[in-house]
């Protein structure tokens, strides 16, 4: 019945007011609960919904204490991957302040840190893209047709996707470069949807594109640029920083006045 009534709660009852009223009764029942099995994501999700990121904080530092550290980090997780960048940061806030002996290890966790190298890893690992079926397709659709061009560029980097598997676009510069304009942005951006997560590695791969360095033969584009910006804004997704902001708008300032970038 609990559960029913949060599926109503999330899916059918519009009015906010009502709504809220329910996730506050829903949330007092999960807390106490009979028989000491609690639901700990419920009660999570309607922290969340409620924006109540402080007492989501003293819920995973109350379940370190008691020693179910796994359930904590399980949830550390949970928030993590679901919850937005404010409810995110303000959980961090309040974890970092307190005196938990594992607020390092749980500060990792909601930054994203830990789920991004595991998840690249498996990725990675687990990538088994046909890269013969994508190079038959780019021999297949000429030197001058842009439309099937970019569909290609495109389908290579939605089929490694999050893998950091580039190998197509480097090997194919010359090809790749034949794209203009938006085509051009397209093709850089891609880099953004290969490599997401792997914000250790993000200027390495793309400094070349902010540089005006992108093309092989060096040459500066403004959509290859503005491309770059994007693939690093899809690396770092749901994951801002006052640092990442701030390099935006430097990029942004230091444009000259390109309405493409």
């Amino acid at each position: 019945m609990l559960s029913y009534t949060y599926t109503l709660a999330r899916s059918v009852v519009k009015q906010k007011r009502i709504r809220d009223d329910l996730l506050r009764l829903l949330l007092s029942v999960y807390e106490h609960k009979q028989g000491g099995k609690f639901d700990y994501f419920k009660i999570l999700k309607c922290q969340f919904f409620l924006k109540l990121p402080d007492a989501a904080a003293i819920m995973l530092l109350q379940l370190i204490a008691k020693g179910e550290t796994h359930i904590a980090f399980q949830l550390a997780f949970d928030i993590q991957e679901t919850e937005d960048q404010p409810f995110i940061q303000q959980v961090r806030n309040n974890v970092q302040q307190s005196d938990c002996a594992k607020k390092a290890e749980l500060d990792r966790i909601l930054k994203g840190e830990l789920h991004d190298r595991l998840s690249l890893q498996f990725l990675k690992k687990n990538n088994h893209t046909d890269m013969v079926l994508i190079e038959n397709l780019k021999k297949s659709i000429g030197e001058k047709n842009s439309i099937t061009h970019g569909a290609c560029v495109w389908a290579n980097g939605i089929m490694n996707a999050c893998t950091t598997n580039d190998v197509f676009l480097r090997d194919n510069l010359n090809w790749v470069a034949k794209a203009t304009n938006w085509g051009r942005f397209s093709a850089t951006a891609s880099l953004g949807m290969i490599h997401m997560g792997n914000k250790k590695e993000a200027m390495n791969v793309l400094n070349p594109y902010f540089r005006g360095q992108g093309g092989p033969d060096g040459g500066s584009s403004p959509y290859s640029t503005a491309g770059a910006y994007y693939a690093y804004g899809l690396i770092h997704a749901n994951q801002a920083t006052p640092e990442l902001v701030t390099y935006f708008t430097d990029g942004f300032r230091n444009s000259g006045g390109s309405e493409t970038v």
